[in-house]
């Protein structure tokens, strides 16, 4: 280090108006921007949201203000509660349902029997008189020969067995002695004991002079049946005339008629006439839950005649005895459906069609009286619609109080338902109402 030479250092001047000087700058003052106590309440106070409770203390605030707010949420709460509580009190469901339906070509022959004690087919009838008359020109003179005729109740005071008397038995007027015989066959019910007290059976008849003359016009009448003198039944069997039916009508000589052409067709219209009365006077008399056709009522017209000497008026008159056949409903769809719907014998239907069906009563049974008639053989055609029968309450006990995912298992235990739609209320609800009157079984068919 000693070995270096150092060389002088020489002073060097700088000349002054060539120096540059930093300007002199002046330090700030600090200014503290820390917010202050009367500043925060300051800004505290422009706030509107803060305005109302400028003084929050307990001191200032609204008495019970705290209290309020909290019955307000219980009251809310309780709302709700009860709210909840009230719907699923009045909970319920609505099940539709769609039966099964079968459509079938009918031809069937069945047998029904006046009486039966085991299940099968019974039929049951009605008897109906109707009479109708019509005004036609008289323009001919003709020999006429008119019996007399009425109506009668016979009665049998004799026993409690039913007594048939077969068709022209006699009759005779305690009075005239004169004779009228009854039209037809009738059964004569036995008699009968109430309180201790005899009661003849009885049935009406119409009855007829033995010949034609106005002397047979006796209008009301008493009688005896002359084929039981000598017989114990005598004195039992008697008839009587019926006030509103009183013997009249018998002529013998010659009057103004009608043409036998104009007769004729007068009677054709009546006949016709008679048969719509007839079928009205059948479906308000028949029980609501039996059925019959038209072809199960059977038709006997007779010719009503008229006072000779007021033929003048021209009046044709016509009288239908009609027998009418009928069903218990529920037995005659059930031998249908078990001769037609092997594979458903054991469910329940309807027809819904059954009035429409053609019913053709066996040819031989027409001309016998309904009373003597042990049994009947009939046919019944056309097509007809099967609807299964649902037991509503048996699905309501089914289903009350039982969960919604079982529904559909359930309902498969239910014959007869084809197609089903359940809605539950409110819709929260995962069970069915207990109460089975809850739940409301619609039958839709399609």
């Amino acid at each position: 280090m000693n070995d270096i030479i150092r060389k002088k250092m020489k002073d060097v001047t700088v000349p002054s108006n060539n120096v540059i000087r930093r300007p002199v700058v002046v330090p700030e003052t600090h200014i503290d921007i820390t917010p202050t106590k009367d500043d925060e309440s300051n800004r505290i106070e422009s706030n509107p949201f803060f305005k109302k409770y400028k003084n929050d203390t307990a001191k200032d605030r609204p008495k019970g203000s705290g209290l309020r707010g909290i019955l307000w949420s219980l009251l809310f709460a309780l709302s709700l509660a009860s709210g909840f509580a009230v719907l699923n009190y009045f909970a319920s469901a609505t099940i539709e349902v769609v039966p099964v339906t079968r459509n079938i070509m009918l031809n069937k022959n069945l047998v029904a029997l006046n009486n039966s004690e085991n299940g099968e087919l019974v039929f049951h009838f009605i008897r109906l008189n109707e009479e109708k008359s019509k005004d036609v020109p008289a323009t001919i003179e003709k020999k006429m020969q008119v019996k007399a005729s009425g109506k009668v109740v016979i009665y049998n005071a004799y026993n409690g067995e039913s007594q048939r008397l077969i068709k022209n038995t006699r009759l005779e007027d305690e009075k005239t002695h004169m004779v009228f015989r009854i039209d037809e066959s009738v059964v004569v019910p036995g008699a009968k004991v109430v309180n201790g007290k005899t009661v003849p059976g009885s049935v009406k008849a119409l009855v007829y002079a033995d010949v034609a003359s106005k002397e047979y016009n006796i209008g009301l009448g008493d009688f005896t049946i002359p084929g039981f003198k000598g017989d114990p039944r005598y004195s039992k069997f008697y008839a009587k005339s019926v006030a509103d039916s009183p013997i009249t009508g018998g002529f013998l000589g010659t009057v103004k008629v009608p043409s036998d052409e104009a007769i004729k067709s007068a009677q054709e219209e009546l006949k016709e006439d008679l048969k719509k009365i007839a079928v009205e006077k059948a479906r308000a008399q028949i029980p609501v839950d039996a059925t019959f056709f038209p072809g199960s009522m059977v038709f006997r017209f007779e010719e009503v005649p008229n006072d000779p000497t007021l033929l003048d008026t021209a009046s044709v008159s016509m009288r239908a005895i009609v027998s009418v056949f009928f069903f218990d409903t529920v037995s005659l769809t059930e031998n249908l459906a078990f001769a037609t719907l092997p594979d458903d014998k054991d469910n329940p239907f309807i027809i819904s069609n059954m009035p429409s069906l053609e019913f053709r009563l066996n040819d031989d049974d027409k001309n016998i009286v309904p009373s003597d008639l042990s049994k009947i053989r009939f046919e019944i055609k056309g097509p007809a619609e099967f609807v299964g029968q649902i037991d509503t309450k048996g699905v309501q006990n089914a289903l009350a109080g039982k969960s919604k995912k079982d529904f559909e298992e359930i309902i498969k235990k239910q014959s007869n338902i084809k197609d089903v739609n359940m809605v539950l209320r409110p819709m929260w609800k995962t069970t069915f109402p207990v109460d089975p009157t809850k739940i409301t079984v619609k039958i839709v068919t399609k």
